[in-house]
């Protein structure tokens, strides 16, 4: 009798523990420990160097970002660029591996993968944005024990996040596959090895894995917060336009502005 009551103690103090962590006060802690709210915020910008494994091979590619939805990836692929990009209207892309450097809209099942990222955290205001986050309660993601939190977009797809219960660090977040040859799949990304950039801590490993099989696997080289990124850099050009002339167009055009 004195152990059944006893375990069952145990049990009520475990679900009591649970519940004691509120949604709120778990993200709270995890993006005061990862930078602050504000800070976060201040970000607008952001260019990230890469290197990325799909398949088998591996190939440099560089992210450039911008507040609210803007994105722009360059990977070079056997001496050739492959450009994908969303301007915040138009998603486009400069696919030489499929003949030709001319810039064309992308295949719409490919567009909403791209059009449906956004630049700053879902967390940061998640109930602004129309968001809902439930805890499930904790979970063993290989050896960390987790918080696991149900997010439902204000659009209506589900995401999961596990968030270290030390740390209170995302180390992995799960979502249905909406298109492609895995639509329906559930895909799976670890991220690790966070390292401190310009006040925040930023994951340098991003590894997605569909059925148990790695399927891509990004590490970081380098973080740029903040570069000058001027919308006409991420729009849906007439011709093919590379990294370096738009980032020495934006040279002169801050020359002629100060008068040099």
């Amino acid at each position: 009798m004195l152990k059944n009551l006893f375990c069952l103690f145990l049990a009520i103090s475990a679900i009591s523990f649970v519940n004691a962590q509120t949604v709120d006060e778990i993200l709270t802690t995890m993006l005061e420990n990862t930078g602050g709210v504000d800070n976060w915020k201040a970000v607008k910008t952001r260019k990230t160097i890469a290197k990325m494994g799909m398949q088998g091979m591996e190939f440099q590619g560089t992210i450039y970002e911008k507040h609210p939805n803007q994105q722009r990836i360059e990977i070079d692929i056997q001496g050739m660029q492959l450009i994908q990009a969303y301007d915040g209207e138009t998603a486009w892309w400069i696919n030489p591996m499929q003949g030709g450097m001319d810039p064309q809209k992308m295949p719409a099942e490919m567009a909403e993968q791209m059009t449906s990222q956004k630049f700053e955290s879902e967390f940061i205001d998640y109930k602004e944005k129309g968001h809902t986050i439930e805890l499930l309660g904790k979970k063993d993601v290989d050896g960390t024990e987790c918080f696991e939190l149900k997010m439902t977009l204000k659009e209506g797809d589900v995401q999961y996040h596990y968030v270290d219960t030390e740390s209170f660090a995302v180390i992995m977040f799960k979502m249905a596959i909406k298109a492609g040859p895995a639509k329906g799949q559930e895909a799976m990304t670890y991220l690790s090895d966070y390292q401190e950039v310009g006040g925040l801590m930023i994951p340098h490993s991003m590894e997605s894995k569909v059925g148990g099989q790695t399927m891509q696997k990004i590490t970081v080289e380098s973080i740029a917060l903040n570069p000058e990124l001027e919308n006409k850099f991420f729009a849906y050009p007439k011709k093919a336009t590379p990294a370096k002339e738009m980032e020495s167009e934006e040279g002169k055009e801050k020359k002629e502005k100060s008068g040099n």
